[in-house]
């Protein structure tokens, strides 16, 4: 997944309301924890697009995921 599809998917599960964000969730995800995506490539560009609230939305959502990421061998 390159970063700007991560970014858009982000941006999607930022504005979705809570009981939409199912599936996007889980491509997040799995994504992250399968490391098909550069998170710190993802939050260069936020922070290169001062998007602080998708930002922040990326950091409560690994927040969630931690657990799996620790399970999976993935380093942030």
């Amino acid at each position: 997944m390159t970063t700007q599809v991560f970014i858009e998917a982000l941006r999607e599960f930022h504005l979705s309301p809570p009981d939409e964000r199912g599936s996007l969730a889980n491509a997040m995800s799995e994504a992250i924890v399968a490391k098909r995506v550069d998170l710190a490539a993802v939050r260069q560009a936020l922070l290169d697009a001062a998007a602080s609230d998708l930002l922040q939305t990326l950091d409560d959502f690994i927040d969630l995921i931690e657990p799996y990421i620790e399970e999976g061998g993935v380093e942030e």
